[in-house]
């Protein structure tokens, strides 16, 4: 079994027997191991060199019974899903007052991020926030902004604009950043969450987006531009496709006969002079 701890991905952190005043068990000592079959987690007790009748085992998870037998074997097995393969576990022989074992499995924390991108204009507050329902619960949470330069680790109550605020319940913990007053040129990139147990640490990244206050009328002033830019082709095209209107001079049709008239006097005079009566 030995071989099967070392390749389970968690850490059996304690083994312990504690024997209780009343209960002769001899020598009796409790053996632990953990098996991985598959989806399955099996956790081991085995009872050596008891002279102690069993009556049955119980096995416990923050003091919640999981199981409980009257079976007289010295061995007991608890079986259960790997996803809730971290805890504080006990393996009790009875009859009571009992003899017991107990087991802390745990690994390093899976931390997330509650939103991986966020945005928000300069001049805004924001608030960045991760999560970690790994067990045992995280005790210690730090926050890094990554630049050119190396990651700059951000300190509570920075610049009167930076603040850190952890809570923790009974189903995870939880870290939040608060950032006031952005600044657009400063404030905008990666930045880090980390969460500490004893058992190891684990991060997630969350982006900053930090827009201009202009950002906002963009939309609003493409649309200005593309409306007088229609406007602007239809008065074109509109002008193009009108007609020029020519103005006629009422009076255009009299000035011919008036001339033709002089002209007709002009050449009765000439006639005359050249054949006088």
């Amino acid at each position: 079994m030995a071989g099967n701890m070392a390749a389970a991905l968690f850490v059996v952190l304690g083994l312990a027997l504690l024997p209780v005043e009343g209960l002769d068990m001899g020598l009796g000592s409790i053996q632990t191991s953990v098996e991985e079959a598959g989806s399955k987690i099996r956790l081991i007790c085995v009872l050596n060199e008891t002279a102690t009748k069993i009556t049955g085992h119980r096995w416990i998870k923050a003091n919640e019974v999981l199981m409980e037998d009257t079976l007289p074997d010295p061995t007991t097995v608890y079986e259960m899903d790997a996803a809730n393969k971290t805890g504080d576990y006990s393996c009790l022989f009875l009859p009571e007052p009992a003899v017991r074992a107990e087991l802390s499995l745990s690994k390093s924390p899976k931390v997330k991020a509650v939103k991986k991108s966020e945005g928000a204009n300069e001049g805004d507050s924001i608030t960045l926030a991760c999560k970690s329902e790994s067990f045992p619960r995280v005790t210690h949470w730090t926050w890094y902004k990554k630049a050119d330069t190396g990651d700059q680790e951000i300190v509570n109550g920075t610049q009167d604009r930076f603040f850190v605020n952890n809570t923790e319940s009974d189903s995870e913990a939880r870290s939040k950043l608060h950032i006031k007053n952005l600044d657009r040129n400063s404030d905008g990139g990666k930045y880090v969450c980390n969460g500490s147990t004893s058992s190891g640490s684990g991060s997630a990244v969350i982006v900053l987006h930090v827009r201009s206050r202009l950002a906002a009328l963009w939309p609003f002033l493409g649309i200005v531009a593309e409306v007088l830019i229609l406007v602007t082709i239809i008065f074109a095209y509109e002008k193009c496709q009108k007609p020029e209107v020519v103005v006629e001079d009422d009076d255009a049709g009299a000035t011919p006969l008036k001339s033709s008239g002089q002209h007709m006097n002009n050449e009765d005079k000439s006639v005359r002079q050249r054949n006088p009566i």
